[in-house]
């Protein structure tokens, strides 16, 4: 992200701050639509109580410290685990099942040839799918850091309050408990 646009936002300018939400806002959603099992309506109102606490924080953000889009996401996460504790005495009825943009299997086929071809790719990402869920949150959110967002592992460390090696060694046993529940 500019330099100049991160300048503008610690200024409070707004026309910046909108370029900043509309930038990262994409991977924001992205990480928790395939990190929790939250409805479109939960996650857009987490995301915006995120975007409420940075604007308000700007004054409290420290150079020295943070990189400004790692302070974004750690914003981000520790929103998402106060939503959680907020919603910890949640009744089972009323748990959400992410099946609003769901569309039919057979609708996203585009002819029969492509049949075995499209039957391979769901089983292969169901079963991904199936094995993420086996992890733990912070299992998940390392992998959707590294892989989903291509984050670099001294990124990942700051926005999950870990140590570089620990990082490393973390992702390292993640990728080998996920190779052993695909296998």
């Amino acid at each position: 992200m500019e330099k100049a646009l991160i300048e503008a936002v610690l200024n409070k300018k707004k026309s910046a701050f909108s370029i900043f939400y509309n930038e990262i806002v994409d991977h924001f959603y992205s990480f928790l639509k395939s990190s929790y099992n939250l409805s479109n309506e939960e996650i857009n109102d987490i995301i915006a109580d995120t975007f409420i606490k940075i604007w308000t924080k700007l004054d409290s953000f420290n150079r020295d410290k943070w990189d400004f889009v790692t302070w974004a996401w750690t914003i981000l996460r520790n929103t998402t685990k106060d939503y959680f504790k907020s919603k910890k005495d949640l009744a089972f009825s009323e748990i959400s099942t992410n099946t609003e943009e769901s569309t039919a299997f057979e609708d996203s086929l585009e002819d029969e040839t492509n049949i075995l071809e499209e039957l391979e790719k769901d089983y292969q990402a169901e079963n991904i799918k199936q094995a993420l869920t086996q992890l733990k949150a912070d299992e998940k959110e390392l992998i959707f850091l590294r892989f989903s967002e291509w984050k670099p592992l001294e990124e990942i460390a700051q926005i999950m309050w870990i140590s570089y090696s620990n990082a490393r060694v973390k992702l390292h046993r993640t990728i080998k408990k996920l190779k052993e529940l695909l296998t």
